[in-house]
């Protein structure tokens, strides 16, 4: 395995990482600041029973507003996300999905790479498009050669061949 590779599969991207050394920085300043806090509170009251309850206490609430500031901050965003695809997929095609300024770097990189995604999506979705009106076109004029009834077998079936020909062009267009 290539040190790339393996430096990929231990550590992620730079957006994770940078995600991840924030909510680990953030909880060590929220408990030095509350140890600190805690050991002025036992000077005073005196070191026990309720130094400890409180210490606790103090302990468990900065680990739940911290769990709650950073999960919603990472896995927030998401639920709109959602909306926005759902929007998409329902044939608004030219939107995009927006970074906020508030949104956690790996989302925004995850935001730019989808954008990408459906900046492809929409091409293929026109050339289909595309594609569709002008079968529907060719087949409405051998439809109206048939009704007409004035062409030959011959002529049909150039007309056929021709037709068959500028659907091989289009799929060799398209990579098919």
């Amino acid at each position: 395995m290539s040190d790339r590779k393996v430096g990929q599969k231990y550590f992620g991207t730079k957006e994770v990482r940078i995600s991840i050394a924030l909510i680990i920085l953030w909880s060590l300043l929220a408990t030095a600041f509350f140890t600190y806090l805690a050991k002025l509170i036992g000077e005073k009251v005196g070191y026990g029973t309720f130094l400890f309850a409180l210490v606790m206490l103090g302990y468990i609430s900065v680990v739940v507003i911290l769990t709650m500031h950073f999960s919603h901050r990472l896995v927030g965003p998401f639920q709109r996300l959602k909306t926005e695809m759902r929007l998409i997929m329902s044939g608004e095609y030219q939107r995009r999905l927006i970074v906020r300024k508030k949104d956690d770097l790996y989302i925004k990189s995850f935001i730019i790479e989808a954008n990408k995604m459906l900046d492809e999506l929409e091409k293929i979705h026109l050339c289909k498009k595309g594609i569709v009106e002008h079968i529907d076109s060719e087949l409405t004029g051998i439809i109206s050669l048939v009704e007409a009834g004035e062409i030959s077998r011959e002529r049909l079936k150039d007309t056929l061949l021709s037709f068959h020909e500028k659907i091989k062009s289009l799929e060799q267009e398209l990579g098919g």
